[in-house]
């Protein structure tokens, strides 16, 4: 396990998601699933009714923050992408594991589903900060 993997499971599966549009920035807290394969590409959804898909539609670009574990681990990064995603819910709903998830999303297959890809991140901790690249 790489130590992005190791940083990305301290986020219990939760990423703060800031955008910005018509120069105002948002920020909302989501739940995200990796891909087992391509652990820099994270999957999360949205009702297509929600003012964050208005804000995606004109800026994929984001940054992000995961939330901090007991020795400050998270993930950020302003070097990340969000657009809809080209797979279906059907091909990615193995992924989400988070009990919550369900409870928050109980029609997952109704909602638009997200790809954010990370293309660098810093990984920073109360010991530390290390940067990570994926392009």
């Amino acid at each position: 396990m790489t130590l992005f993997e190791e940083y990305m499971q301290a986020a219990k599966g939760l990423v703060v998601i800031s955008t910005a549009a018509d120069n105002q920035p948002s920020s909302r807290l989501m739940g995200f699933a990796p891909d087992p394969q391509q652990p820099n590409v994270w999957y999360l959804v949205s009702q297509p009714d929600a003012t964050k898909v208005k804000e995606l539609a004109q800026n994929e670009r984001v940054a992000i923050l995961t939330l901090l574990n007991e020795n400050g681990a998270r993930i950020e990064s302003n070097q990340a992408t969000m657009a809809p995603s080209e797979k279906q819910w059907s091909e990615v709903a193995s992924y989400f594991k988070a009990p919550i998830f369900s409870k928050m999303h109980p029609h997952p297959e109704e909602e638009i589903l997200y790809q954010l890809t990370i293309h660098s991140a810093r990984l920073a901790s109360y010991a530390g900060n290390e940067n990570v690249t994926f392009d």
